[in-house]
């Protein structure tokens, strides 16, 4: 992994977790609703709930500044209004930093 993707690829990593993290839970009563409340989130979760989605910011603004930098108005576009396109971009096509 490069200094450079490491944004994107910590981003990917949370979201991953997240997915696990839920699945391992939804056995637990307090997820008989499928959701999570604030009130039966620990601190520990809610610091986890709010720093998958500011990562995935983080790495949408990585791949844009690498999409503006390339001069790719359609990746910079595409990777605004489709969060996932972010890792596409990001770990696939676009992989430095664009200096």
């Amino acid at each position: 992994m490069t200094r450079d993707n490491a944004i994107p690829y910590l981003a990917l990593l949370l979201l991953l977790a997240a997915a696990a993290y839920l699945w391992l839970i939804s056995g637990q009563p307090r997820m008989a609703d499928g959701g999570l409340s604030g009130d039966e989130m620990s601190l520990a979760e809610k610091a986890f709930c709010l720093a998958v989605p500011l990562s995935v910011f983080g790495a949408m603004a990585v791949a844009m500044r690498r999409a503006y930098l390339a001069g790719s108005w359609f990746w910079l576009l595409a990777c605004f209004f489709a969060w996932p396109v972010t890792f596409v971009y990001a770990l696939m096509v676009n992989r430095t930093n664009g200096r």
